[in-house]
């Protein structure tokens, strides 16, 4: 885990979502994802359920 995950990481939990989390920290959404998705494959579980829009 990377300073810039972490942060992604919890800016994604603030915000409850992907796209404002990305606004909030001057990021695309595809950026965003793409932190989240790199730290959940290195710790081997899932952070947030995309199956709905609440995150």
């Amino acid at each position: 885990m990377d300073i810039n995950q972490l942060e992604v990481l919890i800016a994604v939990a603030r915000e409850k979502s992907f796209s404002r989390a990305a606004e909030s920290l001057g990021r695309t959404q595809p950026a965003v994802s793409q932190a989240i998705r790199r730290l959940e494959q290195e710790i081997g579980e899932k952070l947030f359920d995309r199956s709905s829009k609440d995150g």
